[in-house]
């Protein structure tokens, strides 16, 4: 069912030399939570972890980095699509949009867009 939601969050980015490093990552956090992998996603644990877990970790393809996030749903009805980055590099987010029109991923993408980092 399509209705407006309302994050309000912290993207946190984690650590990595290498886009394999955050593969890596992404595995462990796999293999913690006791997810098989299918074969559908032919390897790529980054994607595999964030359309799983997609309220809990986001990929951001433009600048290959990964981020776990920390969020609270907040209800109420005006459109919403902000981001202010931190001195420690985290990622404060506040998105509120109708999920029948745009994704979370895509909003949070936009706001990050935003802040060009």
């Amino acid at each position: 069912m399509s209705e407006t939601v309302h994050y309000k969050g912290t993207a946190i980015e984690i650590e990595g030399e290498t886009i394999n490093d955050l593969q890596e990552f992404a595995e462990h956090e796999l293999i913690l939570r006791n997810k098989k992998v299918s074969d559908y996603y032919e390897g790529n644990f980054i994607e595999c972890l964030c359309e799983t877990y997609d309220e809990e970790f986001f990929f951001y393809p433009k600048k290959q980095k990964l981020y776990q996030l920390e969020q609270e749903n907040i209800d109420n009805d005006d459109e919403i699509i902000k981001a202010n980055k931190l001195e420690d590099g985290s990622i404060i987010y506040e998105l509120k949009f109708y999920n029948g029109g745009a994704g979370f991923s895509e909003c949070l993408e936009e706001a990050i867009d935003k802040l060009d980092v």
